[in-house]
């Protein structure tokens, strides 16, 4: 869904997730998505 609203190929999306999840120093998407509530990125 979102490769599809940002015109992008689903491999881009996967490789910025995978980009985000190393800078920050976690192991997967509910990792990132807690951090993403907790800092008031999205809303739960």
């Amino acid at each position: 869904e979102i490769a599809d609203l940002l015109v992008l190929s689903p491999k881009t999306i996967e490789r910025h997730r995978a980009n985000l999840l190393e800078k920050l120093g976690m192991r997967d998407r509910l990792e990132l998505t807690r951090y993403a509530i907790r800092t008031g990125l999205i809303e739960p």
